[in-house]
C-alpha cells in the first residue's frame, strides 16, 4: 500500500502528544517537583523509575493485546488509539495539581501515581500507534519517510507549545528571578497542554481510518501466554537485540540531558527564561529538517551506516558547547553570541538525533518482516512495546541518574543562582559535556552488529510473499 501525505501527516500529528509528554517532563517536571516544591532529587528519579517497572509490564501487554485485537470495522490499533486521549490529558493535568501541604513522601506518591497513568496512557496510543506505521507500507524506503513525519510531529509542535508557556502562562511575580517560579502557572499549562494533547491523538485517528481495510491482519490469534515464547523468539534475533539496545543506550544519555536541560541552560548557560526557549527550538527546526535528511541519508548509505554516521555527528555536536567551554573555547555567559553559537550547535545535534531515530524506527518495521518471515506471525505490537518500554525505561533511568548526578555534586534545591558555588555548577558541564558524550558514541558500537541492508530486506519480503 503506498501512503498518500495526508494520511501521513494525520499519523504523524498524533504524536505530537508524546513530543508534549516530552518537554513536560523535560523542562517543567523535575523542576516544579524539586525547586518549587522542595521534593528532594532522589525521590523525583525514583518516583519516574517505578514508573518505569509499570510500564515493563504494561507495554509488551498492550502491544500482545492490539495484535490480537480483531474488528473489521475499526481495526487492530485505532481502537486503543482512540481511548488512551481523554484519560491521558486528564492524569497530565492533575500531575500539576497536588493537595496542598503534602509532605516529602506524600508528594513522592502524588508524582509516582500520576507518572504511572501518564505513561500507561501514553503507550496505550504509542505502541498501537508506531505498529500502525510499521503496517502503513511495506516499502524499505517509504517506512523511513513514514517514521520521519512522527519524529517530526512529536518534536516540531512541542517546542511552540512550551515557548507559548514561558511567554503567556511563567509570567515572573514578586521579584521572581524566572517565571519558572511562578507555582501558580504549572496546573494552568498543564490544561492547556492536555488539550492539545486530546485533540491532536483524535484528529489522529479520525484521519487514519481509511486506512483499516488495508492494513494487514493477525494470521492466527493468540493468547497473552504466548507474549513469553514470542518475547524470547525475538530476543535471539541479532537485528532486534541490536535495535533495542542501541535505543537503550542513546536514550539513557538523552534521559539525563533532558531532565537536567532548564539545569544547564539556567545555571551553566546563564540563560534567562525567554532564550531558553529560542533554545527549544532547535529540535524542533532539527525535526523537520530530518523529515528530509532521514531518508536521503537512507537511500544514499543504507540506514545502518546512516545510524552510525548520524549519531556519531549528533554526539559530537550536542556535546560541543559544554566541552568547547571546558577548554575555555565557547563564548562567555553574557555575550551576544553564546545563544547563536549554542543553538547552531544543538540544531545542527538535533537534526543528526532525528535522522538516526527515524532510521532506527524504519528498522524495527524492517525487523518485523523478518520475523514474520521466520514465524510466519506478524507482531509489530509486541516490537515496538519493546522499543517504546526501551525508550521509556532508559529515558527514565536518565532521569533516575539525573537525581542521582545532582545529588553527587549537591546541586542545593529552591536556590537562586547567585547563592551557588561556582565549582559546583562547573560539575554540571562535565555532566553535560564529556559524561553524555561518552554514552552517545558507545550506543554506535551496539548497532554495528545489525544485519538486514536493502539486498537481505527484498529477500525477506520474497520469502513473505
Amino acid at each position: 500500500m503506498r501512503v498518500d501525505s495526508k494520511t501521513k501527516f494525520f499519523y504523524g500529528m498524533g504524536f505530537i502528544s508524546v513530543g508534549i509528554k516530552d518537554i513536560l517532563y523535560a523542562v517543567f517536571v523535575f523542576f516544579y517537583f524539586s525547586q518549587i516544591l522542595g521534593l528532594d532529587q532522589i525521590y523525583t528519579g525514583t518516583a519516574t523509575l517505578i514508573a518505569l517497572l509499570f510500564d515493563a509490564v504494561s507495554d509488551p501487554i498492550i502491544g500482545t493485546i492490539s495484535d490480537n485485537y480483531k474488528s473489521k470495522k475499526y481495526g487492530r490499533r485505532h481502537p486503543f488509539m482512540a481511548i488512551s486521549a481523554i484519560p491521558l490529558g486528564v492524569s497530565t493535568y492533575l500531575l500539576f495539581k497536588p493537595f496542598d501541604d503534602l509532605g516529602q513522601f506524600e508528594l513522592f506518591l502524588w508524582m509516582t501515581f500520576f507518572s504511572i497513568l501518564i505513561r500507561f496512557f501514553l503507550s496505550l496510543f504509542l505502541v498501537p500507534g508506531m505498529s500502525l506505521g510499521a503496517e502503513l507500507s511495506s516499502d524499505y524506503d517509504e517506512r523511513t519517510v513514514i517514521t520521519s513525519y512522527r519524529i517530526m510531529f512529536a518534536t516540531l509542535i512541542s517546542p511552540f507549545v512550551s515557548f507559548f508557556g514561558l511567554i503567556y502562562f511563567f509570567v515572573p511575580e514578586n521579584g521572581m528571578s524566572t517565571g519558572l517560579l511562578n507555582i501558580d502557572a504549572y496546573p494552568k499549562f498543564a490544561m492547556f497542554c492536555a488539550l492539545i494533547m486530546i485533540s491532536t491523538i483524535l484528529l489522529s485517528v479520525y484521519g487514519t481510518k481509511h486506512t483499516i481495510p488495508e492494513l494487514p491482519k493477525m494470521h492466527k490469534k493468540e493468547s497473552l501466554k504466548s507474549l513469553f515464547k514470542n518475547i524470547i523468539t525475538a530476543s535471539k534475533m541479532k537485528s532486534f537485540k541490536s535495535l533495542v539496545l542501541f535505543t537503550m543506550m542513546i536514550y539513557i544519555a538523552l534521559g539525563i540531558g533532558n531532565s537536567l536541560i532548564t539545569y544547564f541552560l539556567s545555571f551553566f548557560f546563564e540563560l534567562n527564561q525567554n532564550e531558553i526557549a529560542i533554545i527549544i527550538f532547535s529540535g524542533a527546526i532539527g525535526g523537520v529538517i530530518s523529515l528530509f535528511a532521514a531518508p536521503k541519508i537512507g537511500e544514499k548509505f543504507d540506514k545502518k551506516t546512516g545510524v552510525i554516521i548520524s549519531t556519531f555527528l549528533f554526539g559530537l555536536f550536542m556535546s560541543s558547547p559544554f566541552n568547547l567551554r571546558i577548554l575555555g573555547l565557547f563564548p562567555e555567559n553574557g555575550t551576544p553570541f553564546l545563544i547563536v553559537t549554542y543553538f547552531l550547535f544543538t540544531t545542527i545535534a538535533y537534526i543528526f538525533l532525528w535522522t538516526s531515530m527515524s532510521l532506527v524506527n524504519s528498522m524495527m518495521a524492517d525487523v518485523v518482516d523478518e520475523y514474520e518471515s521466520i514465524t510466519n506471525q506478524r507482531h509489530e505490537g509486541l516490537f515496538f512495546s519493546t522499543m517504546s518500554f526501551a525508550y521509556k525505561l532508559t529515558v527514565g533511568l536518565g532521569y533516575f541518574f539525573a537525581g542521582i548526578l545532582l545529588k553527587l555534586i549537591s546541586f542545593p534545591t529552591q536556590t537562586e543562582i547567585e547563592n551557588i558555588p561556582s565549582e559546583i555548577i562547573s560539575k554540571l558541564g562535565l555532566i553535560g559535556g564529556p559524561l553524555l558524550m561518552i554514552i552517545y558514541f558507545l550506543s554506535i558500537f551496539f548497532i554495528l552488529k545489525y544485519p538486514i541492508n536493502k539486498q537481505r530486506y527484498l529477500e525477506i519480503r520474497k520469502k513473505i510473499k
